[in-house]
């Protein structure tokens, strides 16, 4: 576990997955994140890589060539290497290897950096094609943010503020495949608030939206709250599971992504699906999103 920390944060981080376990505030002595407790989620701030979401079939084409390869790809549970740390930033690396390459057949570096800026942290992707042809890939962030900021909170205390939207709009899913029926519906019109509640994910398990650079998540009843700044980003996921006794989680996940699930019920080539990136060799993909903790 490498520990990041300034005046203001305390960050966990673990090198499997290079994953965000924990964000502590000491002026507030509050936790951020998802405990990544089983009973809803076992984890926190999962890197999506090669693919975002899930694949028809859990399988994709190359050129005709079947390949499995499971929901959210194989990064996050893949062990990364540590290439340079101070207290307040880190960078880790994921190299193509033998396993990866049953599931992915292109030699690939994956970096990802974390560091901080008082109340904020900076994620920075850099993904390298080290393979001799273009390589198609997705990448995405998943952290899932408490909403038990004060200790009487609920759910329904917290609303999503979009910064650059007159309306939201999202992909509807296919709640038995995961898989996205290509339409959108309009969840709310001409404003920037969108109210949680357990029926709207009974609605909508994932909202999929379009044109955003940043959501905050904010309470009815205080004033701690998260930015998500995302910048560049062509979508970004929304999501909060319920359980098999009709609960809901005690935490939402904003996802700024590079890609997305499948739009078809039958496995496709790769370059072409829906928000896919073409990376040509020896070139470096670059990307940066920053949460801020109010």
């Amino acid at each position: 576990m490498v520990k990041l920390k300034n005046d203001r944060l305390e960050i966990d981080i673990a090198n499997h997955g290079a994953e965000v376990k924990r964000v502590y505030h000491l002026d507030y002595e509050l936790d951020y994140l998802w405990d990544s407790n089983p009973e809803f989620w076992a984890r926190s701030s999962p890197v999506l890589f090669p693919v975002v979401g899930r694949l028809a079939e859990d399988t994709y084409l190359l050129n005709g060539k079947r390949y499995s390869l499971m929901q959210h790809g194989f990064a996050g549970d893949e062990w990364f290497d540590v290439l340079c740390r101070t207290d307040t930033k880190v960078w880790f690396e994921l190299r193509s290897n033998a396993k990866t390459l049953e599931y992915y057949p292109y030699e690939f570096s994956l970096k990802i950096g974390y560091e901080l800026f008082d109340e904020t942290l900076a994620v920075k992707w850099e993904v390298t094609n080290l393979s001799e042809e273009v390589m198609p890939f997705s990448i995405g962030a998943h952290p899932a943010l408490s909403t038990r900021l004060q200790a009487d909170d609920q759910f329904g205390d917290y609303y999503l503020y979009f910064e650059s939207s007159n309306g939201v709009e999202t992909y509807r899913f296919d709640s038995k495949t995961n898989l996205i029926v290509d339409e959108k519906i309009t969840i709310i019109d001409k404003l920037k608030f969108l109210p949680l509640n357990k029926e709207l994910f009974e609605e909508f398990p994932t909202l999929v939206v379009e044109g955003e650079s940043a959501i905050a998540l904010k309470s009815y009843n205080h004033d701690r709250e998260v930015e998500i700044r995302f910048n560049g980003f062509p979508y970004v996921g929304i999501w909060s599971p319920i359980n098999q006794e009709g609960h809901i989680a005690d935490f939402i996940c904003l996802e700024p992504w590079y890609g997305m699930a499948d739009t078809v019920n039958e496995p496709q080539e790769l370059s072409s699906k829906k928000g896919i990136q073409l990376l040509q060799s020896g070139e470096t993909f670059e990307a940066m999103y920053t949460m801020t903790f109010k």
